[in-house]
Formats: C-alpha cells, sequence, structure tokens
C-alpha cells in the first residue's frame, strides 16, 4: 500500500492505519473477495502488502502469501502476522525472477501515486504465462451522500489531473500495453456503513489522505476546507448511511 514518495507519510500512519480503513472486518470482506479467484496450491505475491492485514486473512484461509512494501512501519505489522514471508522492495522493481509467479495481489496500492507503467512492466515480467494480477482499487464506487460528496471534490481537487485514479479506465490501457488482458472486474461486494459529518472531519485531520497525496501547502488548505464543509453540514453528529462497493480488477498474463 506504499509508493516511494508516501514512505515517511505511510511510516507516520502506520499505528492507526488498519483503524482507519475499516480494521479486520474489512480486510476480511477483501479476503473473501480475492480468496475464489485464488488457487490455495499456488503461493500468492501481495504486492504494497502494508501492515499484512488482508495477507494474513488470505493465510486464514489457506493461501501461502509473500508481501513486500517500502514501508518499513508498516512491514514491521506485516511482519507479527506473516513472519519472515515479507521483504522492503519496490513495486516498480519486484525481487522476483521473470515469470515466477503464478498469482500476485494488490489492495489499495496504486491510488498511492507509483509509476502505473512500470508496476505493471514489472507484474508482466514476473507473472508466468497464465498468471493473474488481482487489484482492489481504492476508489471503487463513490458514496453520493452528502459526506461522499465533500469528500469525493476533495479528492479531484488534490488530483486535478486524475494521475491516481485506480480504476478500470484508467489502468486497463496501461497493463495492456504492457501484455497484460485485462478480463474485467469480479467478485463486486456493496458495501453500507455509517459516519458523521464530524467524525470524516477527524478523520481528515488525523491523516486519511496521507500516503495516497502529498498534503502540504495548497493541498493542506484543500483539506481543511472541506473539513468546514464537513462540519457545516444538517446534524453533523447524526451518522450518515453510506453505500459503496468493492471490486477486483483481472489482468492475465497470456
Amino acid at each position: 500500500m506504499t509508493s516511494a514518495s508516501g514512505i515517511p507519510e505511510f511510516d507516520a500512519i502506520a499505528p492507526g492505519y488498519d483503524a482507519s480503513r475499516g480494521g479486520t472486518a474489512r480486510a476480511a470482506g477483501f479476503a473473501e473477495q480475492l480468496a475464489p479467484l485464488l488457487d490455495p496450491a499456488r503461493p500468492v505475491l501481495d504486492i504494497g502488502v502494508g501492515t499484512g492485514i488482508v495477507a494474513a486473512e488470505l493465510t486464514a484461509r489457506g493461501h501461502v502469501v509473500y508481501g513486500i512494501d517500502l514501508s518499513s512501519g508498516m512491514l514491521a505489522r506485516a511482519l507479527d502476522r506473516l513472519g519472515p514471508r515479507v521483504a522492503v522492495a519496490d513495486a516498480c522493481r519486484l525481487p522476483v525472477r521473470t515469470a515466477s509467479v503464478s498469482q500476485a495481489v494488490s489492495t489499495w496500492l496504486l491510488h498511492t501515486g507509483p509509476d502505473h507503467g512500470r508496476v505493471f512492466d514489472e507484474v508482466a515480467r514476473a507473472l508466468r504465462p497464465g498468471g493473474r494480477y488481482l487489484v482492489i482499487p481504492a476508489g471503487g464506487t463513490r458514496p453520493t451522500d452528502d459526506v461522499g460528496v465533500v469528500v469525493g471534490e476533495l479528492e479531484d481537487r488534490l488530483d486535478p489531473g486524475r494521475t491516481r485514479q485506480d480504476g478500470p479506465w484508467s489502468l486497463a490501457p496501461v497493463a495492456e500495453a504492457r501484455g497484460l488482458v485485462y478480463r474485467g472486474t469480479a467478485s463486486e461486494r456493496p458495501t453500507t456503513f455509517r459516519v458523521s459529518p464530524r467524525a470524516m472531519a477527524d478523520s481528515l485531520a488525523g491523516g486519511l489522505f496521507r500516503g495516497a497525496w502529498s498534503v502540504t501547502g495548497e493541498g493542506t488548505r484543500l483539506v481543511d476546507e472541506a473539513r468546514e464543509r464537513l462540519v457545516a453540514l444538517p446534524d453533523p453528529d447524526v451518522p450518515r448511511v453510506r453505500e459503496t462497493s468493492d471490486f477486483v480488477m483481472v489482468f492475465e498474463k497470456p
């Protein structure tokens, strides 16, 4: 879950990262989406393993998972969960032999800013023919409640060039230019959760976007403005029912 530019941010937020992203319950949901698409007889490479929370849930479901990440702060937690099957490494320079990987996964990695072309170059190199790369994007589908509108507009303002979009519309052409075939989406999982405008404002103050974006200078002003808009919404302490959907993108090496 880490890009080179975001290493200090991810090191800083590692202690509270899991709790701020839905904790074990959300990680278990991601594992339930990924597991049916994986062969339990073959090892899995988790690219951007982060704290190892999703990899641990896959391990509990019978998969042998190896993970790489650039953030030592995140990997310290992955080490507790996965033992020595994790290593510090760059998604743009995978420490594996050519055509040696049968299946790889990434959860919430590609929005953090690594060069998508270089990541897919490396994945295409590492995968065996018939191997697959499963990606759960951070974007998913955006909630359309009043909190979602404010946060969605903030995302667009922080990333006006949409360089950190990680949906099929942006990733499929990049992957296919590297010789991978985009097989579409699978395992879509609608999710309903509740959050109040004030709680979301507090999450933004606590660094919800750190790591994904460099929130300094103008970015800090934009986040502060979004927080003000959130607490100015009607009944800011009343949780909103929010609906989104997570899905898996499937890329395959022919």
